[in-house]
């Protein structure tokens, strides 16, 4: 299983991830048992929903609700929520940019940039709107859209660190390796616990094989961020490739017991269970990771060896098939590991016409 950390995918997993909340305002803590955006700590689910049942018609409230939900990856919901926000209160703009990280959280791209612009039309003039644009024009590689809006953000926010690592990813994505790294060193200075900057550093650095300077970023980022699942995935890439596999397992492990969600550990993961032939884990695994990244030909190809490997010859063709149709990595194993599967079909209904025949 070839390591996907490299990937662009990869890198915006980070970005997918970034808080709901403004970040730049002054944090305030709740008054009166009343929550407030961005508190020390979000009111949680079950104190919001009893806060929504008594006052139905706070567009707050359904806007913080919306935050939570984002938070927890349930993104649909979230939507839903943001939405019912903007009905209730069209003139408070920061509904828009909610309603925008939603759409940006399930992948509605234009629906994301058409809640924040219209917020700015509107002369929502904030740093977060403008980092959040900066963000989904990076996506769609618009790079010069994308600087201009993380450069207004920056004029309004100077020390937000994500500014910083999302112009790294721009100018690594513009193969301006020099602009990129004194991004994402930067962005770690101006935030010492942000954690995305310490591990994208180390992948750079992991890449090019200076395994002393990346361990050195990681062990940095996770002493000062020790529950950051990124971070341990990370380290368990590096393990792996210092051949630690075991205590890259452990690491694994952990990632995704800090986040479920964190497909891209549950796949080095499994690489390594199917080494050692457990194959109902592996499938396991590679069930709940498939949602995340069902056109990953990585996680298709080995379920379906996971599945063939314990006599479950149609769930592996399906699996296999499908890796040979997106044609990409696996495309020639696969088509060679199908016949064989197909073969076995083939044993396995003569043998059960031998039986039925008897």
């Amino acid at each position: 299983m070839k390591n996907s950390f490299l990937s662009f995918v990869a890198l915006m997993v980070f970005i997918s991830l970034m808080p709901a909340c403004k970040p730049y305002q002054e944090k305030e803590n709740p008054e009166d048992g009343t929550p407030v955006d961005c508190t020390f700590g979000l009111p949680d689910l079950k104190k919001i929903n009893q806060f929504i049942l008594n006052d139905p018609n706070n567009a707050k409230l359904y806007r913080i609700r919306s935050q939570i939900l984002l938070d927890s990856g349930r993104y649909k919901e979230a939507l839903s929520d943001a939405k019912n926000a903007l009905a209730l209160n069209p003139k408070d703009l920061y509904n828009f940019v909610v309603t925008a990280k939603a759409h940006r959280s399930l992948g509605h791209i234009d629906s994301a940039l058409s809640a924040c612009h219209t917020a700015e039309k509107l002369g929502f003039d904030d740093p977060d709107n403008h980092l959040l644009l900066g963000d989904l024009y990076l996506i769609v590689r618009r790079y010069k859209e994308s600087l201009e809006y993380l450069n207004k953000a920056l004029k309004k926010a100077p020390f937000e660190p994500r500014i910083y690592f999302l112009k790294g990813v721009l100018f690594w994505e513009q193969r301006d390796t020099a602009k990129a790294l004194s991004n994402w060193q930067t962005s770690i200075e101006q935030d010492v616990n942000f954690g995305d900057g310490y591990a994208r550093l180390a992948t750079y650095y992991m890449e090019k094989k200076e395994y002393a300077t990346a361990e050195q970023y990681l062990r940095s980022g996770l002493r000062l961020r020790p529950s950051d699942a990124f971070l341990h995935y990370d380290m368990g890439v590096f393990l792996f490739q210092k051949g630690f596999p075991d205590s890259a397992f452990t690491a694994y492990e952990t990632a995704i017991r800090l986040d479920p969600r964190l497909y891209l550990a549950k796949e080095n993961m499994a690489y390594l269970l199917y080494r050692k032939g457990k194959y109902e884990e592996v499938i396991s695994l590679l069930t709940s990771a498939l949602p995340s990244d069902p056109k990953n030909p990585s996680l298709a190809y080995y379920l379906g060896l996971a599945y063939r490997n314990t006599g479950k010859y149609d769930l592996a063709a399906a699996e296999l098939n499908r890796t040979v149709q997106l044609n990409k990595e696996y495309a020639k194993e696969a088509a060679a590991a199908l016949e064989k599967v197909k073969k076995f079909q083939l044993q396995q209904r003569k043998d059960s016409s031998r039986v039925l025949s008897e």
